[in-house]
């Protein structure tokens, strides 16, 4: 509850009595704040959105913080910006003014030197984040910044005064306003004070968005929501008080909602087929493709025969169809389904790009056998490793058996371990082979396929290839020729899961919601998370 609740009539009673909150004066009225009950599916790595590297913090900090721009629903509208601007210099320069009324939840009011503390960080190779930097990477000097090659300070952006914020780009970029709604500021007062400490807990947290995150330690698995009285449109949110809990087993989650324990829960396996064809049901296509990726740092896994052993044996279809059975999407290409269309035949991305790999036992084999014959080996044992998920382990499982039983001399040890785990081990390169993808907040394949990018944050296999950068590098040049572009793109998505399968894509994961009938303005997004801001109790 908020906080802020004054002293009106004396004292007051407060009490818990399943998920709604009364606050009793002492004249004996009453008034009734709801709890919406909802759920993740993993922990809360970190609240800082400068290190932000999984989705689970992201879809926390989508709940209480706000960038440049936000999206609601489907459409981008303005954030801390007072309105979504128009670039001038040919596309290249942004100036947006900060609203007057944007605050921070302690008061402070939002600076465009906030936007800058945080682009800066995130650039500078000191601070050594991970974060993806998508809407970063775009602006001028960033790669001479992140190389070391320059200060941050000449990143393309500045503030102009406390309430101007001016970026300006390498090259127009037309899905920039999209990219803006990642833009999020730090409290500079409080992130030069906290350091590294900034976003470890709710005790080192101010949020810019419509909510304060309470009770999270860092470690646990359950905080709430709470609304921040100090956001500029706080008058509008109508859900004052969010609890969240972590719970990763379908059986829990589907057994909670049943009892309304939650008010929103996400499935997965059979508990689908309970709620599919109910008013409950809400399902959205992720805006990613999961596979598995090798350590291209290690001898031992990195080979392309390996990779394409692996390409041909995976039987994408068996997997979405029968093991998993959520509704999630075969997938053989790096980009996913949904993301961007021909330009001139409005054809998707992956309908042009076909099959990168089909099912070709004899050819993985062959594969595998030239693989040995490369290492001088007749036996090979590797450890795979998944998220501990009840859908993961059943994808893991089959993917185990599947190559044990066609490739002579193979043992695969499957791992399962937390999400935050899993994450953490890539970015040290200790692991052999991961079960994972990387979410993308914009349409457009370039995002996607700049997971194998030469010193991309979230290259997770640690992939060099100049062959690949000239591909990403002449798609950037080409913003002006999206037809041409276009084609750059699917060169290099070809290049990167079938040619070198850098990348095998297994399949693209459906987010399966089931939502009460009390609350409306719930709207699925592949792109970010529903924003509890926009929904109403009925």
């Amino acid at each position: 509850m908020n906080k802020k609740i004054r002293w009106a009539a004396g004292a007051f009673v407060i009490c818990a009595i399943a998920g709604t909150w009364f606050v009793k004066h002492i004249n004996g009225s009453e008034n009734k704040v709801k709890t919406l009950q909802t759920m993740m599916k993993d922990d809360v790595m970190t609240m800082n959105p400068i290190m932000t590297t999984d989705i689970y913090s992201g879809q926390a900090q989508d709940q209480v913080y706000e960038g440049l721009y936000r999206y609601k629903g489907d459409k981008v509208v303005a954030g801390m910006s007072d309105k979504v601007v128009k670039p001038t210099q040919n596309g290249t320069v942004y100036t947006f003014k900060i609203r007057n009324n944007a605050k921070w939840s302690n008061g402070d009011k939002v600076t465009a030197q906030d936007f800058v503390t945080a682009i800066r960080a995130i650039a500078d190779p000191k601070t050594k984040s991970q974060n993806s930097a998508d809407a970063i990477s775009i602006m001028k000097n960033y790669e001479d910044v992140h190389s070391g090659k320059m200060s941050p300070d000449k990143i393309g952006v500045k503030a102009i005064n406390s309430h101007t914020l001016q970026i300006t780009l390498a090259q127009a970029t037309p899905s920039f306003d999209k990219l803006a709604t990642s833009i999020i500021p730090v409290n500079t007062k409080d992130y030069e004070k906290w350091g590294t400490k900034y976003g470890t807990s709710s005790k080192y947290m101010v949020t810019n968005g419509a909510y304060q995150m309470v009770g999270w330690t860092g470690t646990n698995s359950s905080f709430t929501f709470t609304k921040n009285s100090n956001y500029w449109a706080a008058k509008k949110v109508q859900i004052k008080k969010v609890k969240v809990r972590v719970i990763k087993t379908p059986m829990t989650a589907a057994n909670e909602f049943k009892n309304k324990h939650l008010d929103i829960a996400q499935l997965s396996d059979d508990y689908i087929k309970t709620y599919k064809n109910t008013k409950y049901y809400h399902a959205t296509p992720q805006a990613v493709v999961r596979g598995i990726y090798f350590n291209e740092t290690s001898e031992k896994t990195n080979n392309i025969h390996l990779r394409q052993a692996f390409g041909y044996v995976i039987n994408r279809n068996e997997i979405t169809s029968n093991i998993m059975n959520d509704g999630s999407m075969p997938q053989s290409n790096a980009v996913p389904k949904g993301i961007m269309t021909n330009p001139k035949t409005g054809a998707d991305f992956t309908k042009d790009a076909g099959t990168q790999f089909t099912v070709d036992k004899k050819k993985a084999q062959t594969e595998w056998a030239a693989y040995l014959k490369d290492t001088g080996k007749t036996s090979a044992t590797f450890t795979m490793t998944f998220d501990d998920d009840s859908t993961s382990r059943k994808v893991g499982a089959y993917i185990q058996y599947t190559v044990e039983h066609a490739f002579k001399g193979i043992t695969i040890n499957t791992k399962y371990v937390p999400h935050s785990q899993a994450v953490s081990e890539v970015l040290k390169q200790d692991f052999d082979m991961v079960n994972m993808g990387l979410s993308v907040t914009v349409p457009d394949a370039a995002y996607p396929l700049a997971i194998g990018k030469t010193g991309y944050g979230l290259n997770f296999s640690k992939v060099s290839d100049a062959t690949y950068d000239g591909y990403l590098a002449q798609a950037a040049e080409e913003t002006n020729d999206a037809k041409a572009r276009y084609a750059t793109l699917q060169k290099a998505n070809q290049y990167f899961t079938k040619t070198k399968a850098y990348m095998v894509p297994i399949y693209q994961p459906v987010t399966a919601n089931v939502v009460t009938d009390k609350i409306g303005g719930f709207k699925g997004n592949s792109f970010h998370s529903p924003a509890y801001q926009d929904m109403y109790w009925k």
